[in-house]
């Protein structure tokens, strides 16, 4: 386990993560899926001088058997990832524990919960409004940049697994990307720009349609997935939501590239954004502007490109959020809100 010995100063004592659980006990547990679960605890740890803060409430995640066998292979992955993601739009790894038969990462904790259990409720979606939903899209594309583009490892990081069940929100409702378990690091002997993989990996309804057919893993694959995400905080709802199934198996990709095409968009957004909203504005509450619908959108559906080739980098994507952002915030200065921006 090279990465392992490369990471001794992240170790930490198995004895140290039991005590805090209470042996991993049940009241303790605040989430779980196919990896396996993660716990909330209070832990000490012993940081060297140069390493940062360190809090003392953690995310500790429990990596148990997968069907495939290879929860090994995806713990060493993410650790050996995240160690080298340093950006306030990843989360952080503050250490890990190897013993016995347990695998183990901590992290720092991310206090609002993931952006799915936001979308997943119709209620707790109502308070966002465009200009917070543009910072949320702006932090996730500023996350994917760091790891397409200014990794330590010569050409990246594709991540593999882009959802919004992995993006977590912030106690400033600040978006990390995380759940590096699938991700896949270009080594100097490979190919720049395409990694051929034998095993597909992914999520359905987020999954790159050529990687699904070829193969091919690209960059552009993360591209397609955070399309999904883009329309999924657009409209309030899932990708996989029971009203898009209803209307295309595939969920909101397709029905996003339809509307689109036939000019209808308007018909997927959130209506709780408009509902709530008012032309000149409570404090905080300015009407979308349909300029700045209009380039996020477009961007948005380019992501959705069923090629990879046709779809944008995410520098041109970060520049037109940007744009979009920039649109609505003279929003609230032609109504002379500058100072309530939210």
């Amino acid at each position: 386990m090279l990465q392992v010995q490369k990471l001794e100063h992240l170790k930490i004592p198995l004895e140290d993560i039991k005590a805090a659980t209470e042996s991993f006990d049940i009241k303790y547990r605040i989430g779980s899926g196919g990896y396996g679960e993660v716990y909330k605890a209070k832990l000490k740890i012993k940081c060297k001088d140069e390493d940062p803060y360190m809090p003392s409430t953690v995310a500790i995640k429990r990596i148990t058997s997968k069907k495939d066998g290879q929860e090994s292979e995806g713990f060493l992955v993410e650790l050996d990832v995240v160690s080298k993601c340093k950006h306030p739009n990843i989360v952080s790894l503050l250490g890990f524990c190897v013993e016995d038969s347990e695998m183990l990462l901590v992290y720092e904790l991310v206090s609002k919960g993931s952006l799915d259990e936001y979308l997943a409720s119709v209620d707790r979606m109502i308070d966002f409004t465009w200009t917070e939903r543009l910072h949320l899209c702006i932090d996730i594309a500023q996350g994917l940049k760091h790891m397409h583009t200014t990794m330590e490892c010569q050409n990246g990081i594709i991540h593999r697994d882009i959802k919004s069940a992995n993006i977590l929100l912030g106690e400033k409702l600040e978006a990390k990307i995380a759940d590096f378990g699938l991700s896949r690091v270009h080594h100097g002997n490979e190919g720049v720009s395409t990694i051929n993989t034998q095993t597909l990996a992914g999520t359905d309804f987020y999954l790159d349609p050529e990687y699904a057919r070829t193969g091919r893993l690209k960059k552009a694959s993360d591209i397609y997935s955070f399309g999904v995400v883009l329309f999924e905080i657009f409209s309030g709802k899932l990708a996989y939501d029971s009203s898009y199934i209803k209307t295309n198996e595939k969920g909101l990709a397709a029905i996003a590239r339809r509307h689109f095409k036939k000019g209808t968009l308007k018909e997927i957004l959130d209506p709780k954004m408009m509902d709530d909203a008012h032309e000149f504005g409570f404090i905080g509450k300015v009407k979308p502007d349909q300029d700045s619908l209009n380039v996020f959108s477009r961007i948005a559906y380019e992501c959705l490109a069923k090629t990879q080739l046709d779809r944008p980098t995410i520098e041109v994507i970060i520049k037109e959020l940007e744009k979009s952002l920039n649109l609505q915030v003279s929003q609230f200065q032609k109504y002379g809100l500058a100072n309530h921006i939210p």
